[in-house]
C-alpha cells in the first residue's frame, strides 16, 4: 500500500460509485452504463505525487441481452431471380431484444423472414454434432420456384447490427475472412443452391437435392463456409473505461494504441446473477494517472467494441481505488564513453596534484 500525504498514513483512497447518483452522459436515463460523476470535492494530488488507479470492486447486474438493437438485431434481406444480382425487393428484420440459444434463435429467425412478403420459405435445422446450422430455401411465390434470397449479411444498411456471427458467419471462417460478402439461397426447381456475392460475382459452395439440408459436413468445400454457432458472440467480457489519462493499456482492437480501458470484467455468471469483482479475487492492475486535480470522471461498460452494455434500467456499483506515491525520479544514464573520460580526467587531476606536492618538497 502507498503513503498518503494527506492522512500521514499506508492508506489508500476508494471511492464508491452507484450509477443511480450520476448524470446520464448520452441524455437517456434507461443507459445506465455511460455517466459522468462530478464529486462534491476534487480529488488533488500532493506535490510530488502520483495517483496509481485501480479498480477495487464492481457489481453487474447481468439483465442484459445477448440481442441488443444496437448490436445484433437488425438483417437486412434482398430478393432477385434465380443466378442475378438484380433486387426485386427488399427489406429488414428485427429481431426481438432476448436471451436465445440456438433453438430458439432459428425460430425467431425464419418466422420473421417467413412472414414477409413474396420471401417464400427459409427453412433452418441445427445440428448438434456439428454444432451448425442447415438451410433450405423454397419459394412458391411470386416468381413459380424461381427466385433468390440474400441475407445482406456484410453490405447493408445495417452491416454492423446484425447476427452474422451468431449465425456462424463470422469473418474467422467464413469465405477466406473477407467481411464483404452476403450470402444467398436459391430456388431453382431442381436444385436448391447457396453461395456468397459480391459486387456481382456469384460462388456456389454448395448443391444440394431440393428438400435437403447442408450441415457442414467437410465435404465439397462445405467445410470453410460456416463456422460453429456462438449466441453470446456479441458479448464475451465487458470493459471498464474511464476518461482519465492512462498509458498503461493498449488495445488490439484500435491498432494496439493507447485505451480508455481500466479493467475487463469476465462474464462467469448466468443470465439473471450479479458480476462481482472484488479485492479478494487476486492481483490488481494499477495505472499511473498523470492528473494532477480529477473533478470529474465520465465511466463507461461496454462490450470490446465500446459500445455500451444495456443494463435494461437497472443500476450497477463500481468503486475505484487511488493509491498516492512519490513521483520517481528519474535519472537518465551517462554515456560509457562520458565515464571513461571522467574517470581519466579525474585520474590526471589526481597525478597532478601528486606531482605539485614533490615539486614544492623539492
Amino acid at each position: 500500500m502507498s503513503f498518503n500525504n494527506e492522512t500521514a498514513t499506508d492508506a489508500s483512497r476508494v471511492l464508491f460509485i452507484n450509477s443511480g447518483d450520476t448524470q446520464p452522459y448520452n441524455s437517456d436515463p434507461s443507459i445506465t452504463t455511460d455517466y459522468v460523476f462530478i464529486p462534491d470535492e476534487s480529488i488533488v494530488v500532493p506535490p510530488h505525487h502520483t495517483i496509481l488507479l485501480s479498480l477495487h470492486h464492481v457489481q453487474i447486474p447481468f439483465s442484459f441481452y445477448n440481442f441488443q438493437l444496437n448490436r445484433n438485431c437488425k438483417l437486412d434481406y434482398c430478393l432477385s431471380t434465380a443466378g442475378s444480382t438484380a433486387i426485386t425487393s427488399q427489406g429488414t428484420i428485427t429481431i426481438e431484444e432476448g436471451n436465445y440459444n440456438a433453438t430458439t434463435l432459428m425460430t425467431e429467425l425464419t418466422t420473421l423472414i417467413n412472414a414477409e412478403a413474396n420471401v417464400g420459405t427459409l427453412s433452418m435445422k441445427f445440428n448438434r454434432d456439428t454444432l451448425k446450422f442447415g438451410w433450405n430455401y423454397d419459394n412458391d411465390t411470386g416468381s413459380a420456384n424461381n427466385a433468390r434470397l440474400t441475407l445482406k449479411i456484410a453490405t447493408g444498411t445495417n452491416a454492423e447490427l446484425n447476427p452474422r456471427d451468431e449465425l456462424g458467419f463470422n469473418a474467422n471462417k467464413f469465405i477466406n475472412r473477407d467481411n464483404s460478402f452476403d450470402v444467398w439461397f436459391e430456388d431453382n426447381g431442381a436444385n436448391f443452391l447457396g453461395g456468397y456475392s459480391n459486387a456481382g460475382v456469384n460462388t456456389t459452395f454448395f448443391t444440394k437435392a431440393l428438400g435437403d439440408f447442408w450441415y457442414g459436413d467437410n465435404t465439397a468445400n462445405d467445410a470453410n463456409i460456416f463456422s460453429v454457432v456462438d449466441v453470446n458472440a456479441g458479448v464475451r467480457s465487458l470493459f471498464v473505461r474511464t476518461n482519465l489519462t492512462q498509458t498503461s493499456v493498449l488495445d488490439s482492437s484500435i491498432g494496439g494504441g493507447f485505451s480508455s480501458i481500466l479493467a475487463r470484467i469476465p462474464i462467469d455468471v448466468d443470465s439473471g446473477g450479479i458480476i462481482t469483482i472484488s479485492p479478494s479475487d487476486g492481483s490488481v492492475h494499477k495505472l499511473l494517472i498523470k492528473a494532477r486535480e480529477i473533478t470529474s470522471f465520465e465511466v463507461k461498460l461496454t462490450d470490446q467494441k465500446n459500445r455500451a452494455i444495456d443494463l435494461q434500467g437497472l443500476d450497477w456499483d463500481i468503486s475505484l481505488q487511488f493509491d498516492f506515491i512519490e513521483t520517481p525520479t528519474l535519472e537518465v544514464p551517462k554515456d560509457k564513453r562520458l565515464e571513461v573520460e571522467e574517470a581519466q580526467y579525474k585520474k590526471y587531476q589526481e597525478l597532478k596534484e601528486q606531482l605539485n606536492e614533490t615539486q614544492k618538497k623539492n
